[in-house]
């Protein structure tokens, strides 16, 4: 890094201090891979060797929360103490998950939540709030990328179900969106806080799709796709929705309004709010909505592509790409036609798009960036 980019760095408050050393890891990834596997079994044979000791006391539950709470400090002071050692990253967040997992087991036993009784939603409900407070403990704690990649995944995960379990799986898809759109739009202004933004906003946009893709494909025939219909979480937990009673068609909407906004923010940035590039994008936002009433997946896929874009984001533009391809797929798949009316519909689809890539390169032309 040069000295001048590092001043204007300083200046602007995103770094602080000295010019930092640049140390270059030349250690080949297979090397890094060996290490790591190496760290996690060196964690399970010492974890193994610690758990039989105390086979007989692992019984009580103060035993085991005692162990997990100490297997928990132990992960935290080896992370710590070793920030750029993959095998000691590996070895701590081995024991990091088996701390947590008798810490978890602890701590529910306490509750009673493994007894029998007709509050299983009550006691699952408490399952997800002591995964959210521990796991909120250790993101903070834990200076590591993968394990507040990890701890991230399962709050988000653990706030899913409890907005699912209270009623609201029609907007659970679209306010986890929310989330995550809302902190990639923060990354530039938030650059000093790292990963603590970075890995909630990646958990958040990993969940959503994940529960995009397990609401069409898996609970939800494709006439009716789980955030219209709340018949799992009604046969698996008894629960009743407290939005059945609105229009089916403002659950998709509730997407759309996450690419509008986005798009509104990207134009604001841009300084092309009023302008006819402005106003044309808003006009195709509405039409993406539109489209995702009946493709589910096209409105969620046209967010991630504008954010990947925005941000220079390849993760976010390619699985972006992905779920337009896989929904689009499964638009034509399922379209009540035959095979030359769906044939004739490709055709007529590809001369659209080629009509409308001359018609915005004739106004507005691609021309050279004197500032590239």
């Amino acid at each position: 890094m040069s000295q001048t980019l590092w001043q204007e760095l300083t200046h602007k408050g995103l770094v602080s201090g000295e010019e930092p050393v640049v140390a270059n890891d030349n250690s080949p990834w297979y090397v890094r891979t060996m290490l790591g596997i190496a760290g996690w079994f060196g964690a399970l044979f010492l974890l193994g060797a610690v758990f039989s000791v105390f086979g007989l006391l692992i019984g009580f539950t103060s035993t085991a929360g005692i162990l997990g709470l100490g297997a928990c400090l132990v992960a935290v002071l080896i992370y710590r103490a070793g920030k750029k050692n993959d095998f000691l990253a590996q070895f701590a967040f081995a024991i990091s998950l088996a701390g947590q997992s008798l810490l978890v087991f602890s701590i529910l036993s306490e509750l009673n939540i493994f007894g029998s009784g007709d509050n299983f939603s009550d006691r699952l409900r408490m399952l997800s709030m002591v995964t959210i407070c521990l796991q909120l403990l250790l993101f903070f704690v834990i200076p590591n990328y993968l394990h507040r990649m990890w701890s991230a995944l399962l709050i988000t995960l653990s706030v899913m179900f409890l907005m699912n379990m209270y009623g609201l799986h029609a907007f659970t898809l679209s306010i986890l969106l929310a989330g995550g759109v809302g902190l990639w739009l923060q990354e530039f202004n938030w650059a000093t806080l790292g990963n603590k933004l970075t890995t909630p906003a990646y958990a958040l946009v990993f969940i959503s799709v994940l529960l995009l893709f397990v609401q069409t494909f898996l609970w939800s025939d494709h006439q009716s796709y789980l955030w219209f219909d709340s018949g799992f979480w009604r046969r698996a937990f008894g629960l009743s929705s407290s939005v059945d009673v609105l229009p089916v068609r403002l659950f998709s909407l509730s997407t759309g309004a996450v690419l509008l906004g986005l798009v509104l923010v990207l134009l604001k940035r841009a300084g092309n709010w009023a302008s006819g590039i402005g106003i044309a994008a808003i006009l195709l936002s509405i039409l993406a909505v539109y489209i995702g009433l009946f493709v589910p997946g096209f409105t969620v896929g046209i967010i991630l592509v504008l954010i990947g874009f925005a941000h220079s984001n390849r993760v976010l533009s390619g699985l972006g790409l992905v779920i337009l391809v896989v929904f689009f797929f499964q638009f034509y798949y399922h379209l009540e036609l035959n095979l030359l009316q769906k044939s004739g519909l490709l055709v007529a689809s590809g001369l659209g798009l080629l009509v409308v890539r001359y018609v915005m390169n004739y106004v507005w032309p691609i021309g050279v960036n004197k500032h590239a």
